[in-house]
């Protein structure tokens, strides 16, 4: 909406300016509206630039997954595959009664700026069963007035996601 504010006020100043007969009248009104112009970018600026009217919000979810060995084995496992520093493709079964284990978690390469922002890892932990603990920041907005003001048609205010596997310590991770 401050896309339509802008050329409103850009609209409004030059018609003050330039079509009010009465001096006092121009100044006055010209004045108001070129502040109000000068202040709407401001905001906009500030939005872009430092997220202004929004503020980080993280959330956290996780989800059960399951050993990639087959069920006869007795022992759980998962694979990963190194990608980067700090980042691993994981291979596990999202499902107990899935045939196969399935990879998760690589890089999209047809949307890299999303694929930054996101990193998979894994670790033992002290925990019963095997699960996928996902750590998304986002940029969201203050309040109602603000989403107004500032919003976009398609907005990805992704900030980062973290994804961890947290398997027992009884299981296997092996490294491809």
């Amino acid at each position: 909406m401050i896309l339509v504010i802008i050329p409103i006020f850009v609209a409004l100043a030059a018609a003050s300016w330039f079509l009010m007969p009465s001096k006092v009248l121009k100044a006055t009104f010209g004045t108001i509206f070129s502040l109000a112009m000068v202040a709407s970018i401001g905001l906009l600026a500030a939005n872009m630039d430092s997220h202004y009217g929004m503020k980080k919000e993280t959330t956290v979810a996780t989800k059960q997954v399951y050993s990639a060995a087959p069920a006869q084995m007795p022992v759980g496992m998962a694979a990963a595959k190194k990608i980067g520093t700090d980042d691993y493709v994981l291979v596990y079964k999202d499902q107990a009664t899935d045939k196969e284990a399935t990879a998760h978690f690589a890089p999209d390469t047809s949307d890299i700026v999303k694929s930054v922002k996101q990193s998979a890892t894994y670790t033992k932990a002290d925990v019963q069963t095997a699960q996928v603990k996902t750590v998304t920041t986002k940029w969201v907005y203050k309040n109602d007035t603000y989403k107004w003001l500032f919003k976009q048609n398609k907005e990805d205010n992704l900030v980062k996601e973290v994804h961890t596997l947290e398997v027992p310590t009884s299981w296997q991770v092996v490294l491809k």
